[in-house]
């Protein structure tokens, strides 16, 4: 792939009077892609849905506020698949079709985007939640390599093939994730997943686009006690005062380690922390495997 070069995408807008945008990006570095260049399209604006903060997570959110309008502020970009890779996909093999929102949109209150939604929608995703603010549409493909392609204004209309051929394998992925996951419960011999993480001291959970590692800590641990290391490939957990890592993890692919957060807390287990890591390249991981 030879760098830089151009790609173009659109913008949805929130205000249904105005017309879809079709704008031209370029790609000037290996990490760079359309997901970072939107956070400053993003950026702006506070937290006003503390309402819905506090019903959620109670009180305890109050003395995160702070922390929530600077991510606001600097800008936070959420990536929503309306359509995921495979041999199959249109126009491009191995090309996926996005949403990319801002993720604080609700929070900040923005207006809801009623034309993102439906057309979520008529790709066959059953969509609950509506999207606020303007949102924007781009494609990847991710084999051999993951590199941004463009995606034109003129492909929002639903005679276009990637919008035809959508709900299909949309509905072919659900079904396709489904037996997996019945598949591997049947086979499933010897400890649990549960009883795994709780002897190797982590567990995981996944989307797509996320991952996030629970790790368990010694009694007592303090925040001030913490250290916690993200690179693109691994995650490392340890006390600032002990020479070996609580735990350390191979990561399968590659994460934004910009984007990655860490929280302390506690449970009827003990204490923990919690990581969370964007995914640089959506898809769905095996199982991570310890460093030591």
């Amino acid at each position: 792939m030879d760098l830089p070069f151009e790609f173009t995408y659109v913008k949805v807008p929130a205000d249904e009077a105005l017309d879809y945008e079709e704008l031209t990006g370029e790609i000037a570095s290996a990490t760079d892609t359309l997901q970072e260049q939107l956070k400053a399209a993003c950026a702006g604006g506070s937290i006003k849905r503390t309402d819905h903060l506090r019903t959620t997570y109670g009180s305890a959110v109050d003395s995160k506020l702070d922390a929530l309008n600077s991510v606001a502020q600097s800008g936070s970009v959420e990536l929503f698949a309306l359509t995921k890779p495979s041999k199959s996909s249109l126009p491009l093999p191995h090309s996926a079709t996005y949403l990319y929102i801002d993720e604080m949109g609700m929070l900040k209150d923005l207006p809801k985007n009623r034309r993102a939604f439906e057309l979520a929608r008529a790709c066959g995703l059953d969509v609950e939640q509506p999207f606020h603010g303007d949102v924007y549409i781009g494609r990847v493909v991710v084999q051999p390599s993951f590199r941004q392609v463009s995606f034109a204004a003129a492909e929002v209309v639903s005679s276009s093939p990637w919008m035809l051929s959508a709900p299909t394998e949309n509905a072919q992925y659900a079904a396709a994730m489904h037996d997996y996951e019945q598949a591997a419960k049947s086979k499933q011999v010897g400890p649990t997943e549960e009883e795994k993480s709780a002897a190797r001291g982590w567990g995981w959970e996944q989307t797509a686009e996320d991952v996030e590692f629970t790790v368990r800590l010694p009694a007592g641990t303090q925040k001030r006690d913490l250290k916690v290391d993200v690179t693109a490939s691994k995650l490392k957990v340890s006390l600032k005062a002990a020479a070996q890592p609580i735990a350390e993890v191979r990561l399968y692919a590659a994460v934004s380690s910009d984007e990655s957060t860490w929280t302390l807390g506690a449970d009827a287990a003990g204490p923990h922390v919690c990581v969370s890591m964007e995914k640089l390249n959506p898809e769905t991981w095996p199982q991570p495997e310890a460093m030591s």
